[in-house]
This record gives structure tokens, sequence and C-alpha cells, in this order.
């Protein structure tokens, strides 16, 4: 540092005072800020494209990655905005997935319109979000649909699964691939199976049904980064 000291001119009071040399010392930092700011976003633009290439090469899963842009407000139906639409493949239908720590990719919302550069996402924690779902307990499978509760902390709620069926807290919820059968209308129908949604917390007694409180695997709430499903190898 001594010998790196002899070529620096010397930082007197006089210099420090000299609106020149500050003004290029601000722009200086300004600058070095403003790459920064970028090394930052390159870094988690490539985390985010490792991200979606471990997942395809996991799953059989055709995937586009998009930023979420916009909200729907509080109080409001849960949507949020993707910067991505019909120009880059995405249609009304196609499930849209988050990632959250070490959880598996899983659903969030469905693709409820399209426009060119742009799609509104419905998320799956929406009043009137209704989707197929399965799960597995003791090699026995049983069916059922998830509506959304975002008023009770994001969760979901499991419906119309028979008392007969085993059920039990820690089970493994997933998309069905049958939303068609009971709402063709619904743009949500073409859904596709095996989907992560979340697992079971709690199960009740309905009747000759059974109601299960189900936590996502990612809030969607959470989510800044998505990836829309659009295609599917069977």
């Amino acid at each position: 540092l001594e010998d790196l000291g002899r070529f620096l001119p010397p930082l007197t009071d006089q210099r420090r005072a000299d609106p020149a040399w500050l003004a290029a010392l601000e722009q200086e930092n300004g600058r070095l800020r403003a790459e920064n700011i970028q090394v930052q976003a390159l870094q988690l633009r490539l985390a985010q494209l490792e991200t979606q290439l471990r997942i395809e090469q996991e799953r059989p899963w055709q995937l586009l990655g998009a930023d979420v842009s916009a909200r729907s407000p509080e109080g409001g139906r849960r949507m949020l905005m993707l910067n991505a639409g019909a120009e880059q493949g995405i249609k009304p239908g196609m499930a849209v997935l988050g990632q959250e720590g070490g959880s598996p990719p899983a659903l969030v919302g469905v693709v409820e319109s399209a426009g060119p550069r742009s799609a509104s996402v419905l998320l799956i924690t929406d009043y009137s979000s209704s989707i197929s779902a399965k799960l597995y307990h003791q090699n026995v499978a049983s069916t059922g649909v998830v509506q959304g509760q975002w008023q009770v902390g994001s969760r979901l709620r499991l419906e119309a699964i028979d008392r007969a069926q085993p059920l039990a807290a820690g089970d493994v919820v997933f998309t069905a691939g049958l939303t068609a059968q009971f709402d063709a209308e619904l743009p949500r129908a073409a859904i596709l199976k095996d989907i992560p949604i979340g697992t079971v917390e709690q199960i009740t007694a309905d009747g000759h049904n059974q109601v299960a409180d189900v936590r996502p695997f990612v809030d969607p709430d959470r989510v800044t980064y998505a990836w829309v499903l659009l295609s599917h190898d069977e």
C-alpha cells in the first residue's frame, strides 16, 4: 500500500473541495454501481435459466420463463401479470409454475388471457380457482377438487374426497388433468396432470366426503419469476 501511495496524488483538503474532482468521483461511483447492478441481474437470470434447464431435464415439460410485471390490488382477485404473451406461445389454460427454496416446481396459477406480449394469470389461491386434483396414500389414488382459499393464509382446500378413501396429513397433492370434465368453459380445463400443488395439512369430515386444508408448495403471492408450461411429453 505504501508503494501504491507513491503513484497516487495526495488527497489534500483542497482537492476534496474541488467541484470538478468531486463530480468525477461521483460519476465513477455511479458507473461502478450500475455495473454491479447489471452483474447481479445477469447472475439472477443465469440462475433462473439453470433452474429451468434442471426442471426440463427432470420432467417431460417445455417451459417459458417470464417475470411477474404486476399483481392484482389487495382485496381483489388473486391475479398476476407476466411480461410474455401470445408472441412467445402462451395460451389461455396453460399452467404457470413457480419454485421457492427447496420446493419442487409447483402450480401457482393458470393463464386466463394472453395479449401479444403479456399474460394474466389466475392464481390457485383465488376464490374462483377450481383445479382437479389427485393424491396417493398407501398406494391408493384419490381424486378431488382444489379450491382457492387465499383469505386463510394463502391456503387451498381439497374437496370431494370420498370418506372411504385413505387420506392423511403429509400426502402430496397433484393436478389430475380432469378439470375439463366438470367445466369445459374454464380456460384451466386444459391443465395437465401430475403437476405438484402442495401437501395435506388437516382433514375434516363433510357428510360422505372428506375435506383437507392444503399448504401449497409455493405461495403465489411471493412469486416474482414464473414458468409457463408450454407443452408436455407423455
